[in-house]
């Protein structure tokens, strides 16, 4: 009998045209790993007189996965579409360019339209199936060792034992690098354009979860959840800094409750002409509770929390733009 090997656990997706209608997984992730749990709520029954319960009753079944992995310019993308809203990429050179600019930011409110994904993970031996997989939470997070990623994805109930789509797509892969990274305070969205990098950010990490429940129903025909629901989001950032005198800078924000505007930039390889990959992570932050000051490879440091705000300039909390060479997910 052929064993099921660990190491040739596949992961695959397929973006889906409507929502829980699965599709043929035919990309395959190179530096993000979906790892999937079986998730039940099951009501046990012990009737009066005995000792041990006699009914166990189904009554939810749907998936949970672990996102983890590299941050790149190239598949972010995918995890964004289904996190924060479904967009269509601008060619920057019109007709002939080789470079895309995806921007996603969610409204405040009102529904955002997201991508879903068919998740199909396992091998030749045996392999499982999620329709309606969508990205509920995600933290990127940043220091010179390393830019990572982790998050969480919801699915319907899994269908087992299916044969997973023959000859994916593997998604060119291109790394965002620690030394490519830059990060940004100003007092204003426009003052970020033309400010200074802060000179001893030692981490960095921005964080939304919490950003979709599922709906269950009464009807036979459905085995897992019918359909997503957008609930009250959060969205923190985090910033581990020396606690000089522009480390000490926010200090003076959380006494005024005054809003700042933190960037998280980084900038890669060139594509064509002026364009090179990109990630632009843009958000307005009133300052929070910090955390004790503590040492960072030898200098005295602390950590800012930076909760994300709604600004009424800006009209935004959040934005995220990413340019890369895809021309669609």
């Amino acid at each position: 009998m052929a064993e099921r090997t660990t190491v040739f656990q596949n992961t695959q997706i397929g973006v889906e045209v409507t929502p829980g209608t699965a599709v043929a997984a035919n990309r395959k992730l190179g530096a993000l790993s979906i790892a999937p749990s079986i998730k039940s709520e099951v009501s046990m029954f012990r009737a009066l007189g005995n000792k041990f319960p006699t009914v166990g009753a189904l009554g939810k079944e749907w998936v949970e996965s672990k996102l983890s992995g590299q941050l790149t310019y190239s598949e972010i993308v995918y995890v964004l579409s289904s996190l924060m809203r479904t967009v269509t990429p601008t060619r920057n050179i019109p007709s002939t360019g080789l470079s895309y600019n995806w921007v996603f930011a969610p409204a405040l409110a009102a529904a955002d339209t997201v991508t879903t994904f068919t998740v199909q993970q396992g091998d030749a031996v045996r392999a499982q199936q999620s329709a309606y997989s969508l990205v509920s939470g995600l933290k990127i997070s940043i220091d010179r060792s390393e830019a990572k990623l982790d998050g969480t994805m919801l699915g319907r109930a899994i269908s087992d034992g299916i044969t997973m789509t023959a000859g994916p797509t593997s998604i060119a892969l291109i790394p965002v690098l620690p030394t490519q990274v830059s990060v940004y305070l100003a007092n204003t969205y426009a003052a970020l354009t033309g400010a200074t990098a802060l000179a001893r950010v030692m981490s960095a990490s921005w964080a939304l979860e919490n950003r979709f429940g599922v709906i269950w129903a009464l009807n036979r025909a459905n085995s897992s959840f019918v359909a997503h629901v957008e609930i009250e989001p959060k969205l923190v950032c985090t910033l581990k800094v020396e606690a000089d005198a522009e480390g000490m800078g926010p200090l003076t924000h959380l006494r005024a409750g005054s809003t700042q505007f933190l960037r998280i930039e980084a900038v890669g390889a060139n594509i064509e002409t002026t364009y090179d990959y990109k990630m632009l992570i843009d958000t307005a932050v009133k300052v929070g509770e910090p955390s004790e000051f503590q040492d960072a490879d030898g200098v005295y440091a602390l950590e800012w929390t930076l909760n994300g705000v709604y600004d009424p300039t800006w009209a935004k909390t959040t934005e995220i733009a990413v340019t890369n060479t895809l021309a669609a997910l």
